[in-house]
């Protein structure tokens, strides 16, 4: 069986790119790297409320399922982020109940909001760390040092923009791209930084 790593929650932002569309960001245990997932603006709030970031007064279906789970003994064990096709995550819940395990799929938002209610580990692969994982050596860059690092690292001014193309991440160096995945993670435009790791993972 490959090896599973845990991962925390770092936070929930509001995609700079998409109107209504956020970005949940998920880290392993050492912090340095970050793993960036697209989700919907309902799973957002529903996570963010279990995590006690939004106002408890309303209830998600996923309290629904909670509850549920609790009256028929119905335990949530894990979830594992599994497989990532096309830039979008595919999840397997592990519940157990009266000794035996259960395994079902579901949307990653979906798990994720649930692991948080039950308390249960979230795990993905090393291949999708590989793939979709941001590394940053010495952790997490502050914005108090990003604009030294910029001038340091980048051969030339740069310009961010978070509507960047494909095109225009292309024609850059690898010294300014790893600049701009910087400034990308520090401004939250966690997408962005997504598509300069996958241009740099296709540079090696």
């Amino acid at each position: 069986m490959e090896q599973l790593i845990r991962l925390a929650i770092r936070g929930i932002s509001l995609s700079q790119i998409q109107s209504g569309i956020y970005v949940l960001l998920l880290e392993e245990e050492s912090g340095r790297i970050k793993l960036p997932i697209v989700i919907e603006s309902l799973q957002a709030q529903s996570i963010a409320s279990a995590i006690g970031k939004r106002d408890l007064s309303r209830s998600f279906t996923h309290d629904l399922f909670l509850t549920f789970s609790k009256v028929f003994h119905i335990r949530l064990k894990s979830v594992v982020i599994y497989k990532l096709v096309n830039g979008i995550f595919f999840s397997y819940i592990l519940f157990e109940r009266e000794n035996k395990e259960h395994k079902i799929d579901s949307k990653t938002s979906d798990a994720v909001a649930l692991a948080v209610r039950f308390q249960a580990p979230i795990y993905t692969t090393k291949e999708i760390f590989d793939k979709a994982g941001i590394y940053f050596e010495n952790g997490f860059p502050e914005n108090d040092n990003f604009e030294g690092e910029i001038e340091n690292k980048a051969s030339s001014p740069i310009s961010f923009d978070k509507e960047k193309s494909e095109k225009d991440l292309e024609k850059m160096t690898e010294r300014d791209l790893n600049a701009l995945l910087n400034h990308a993670v520090v401004n939250e435009c966690y997408e962005l930084a997504a598509r300069i790791k996958k241009e740099l993972d296709r540079r090696e």
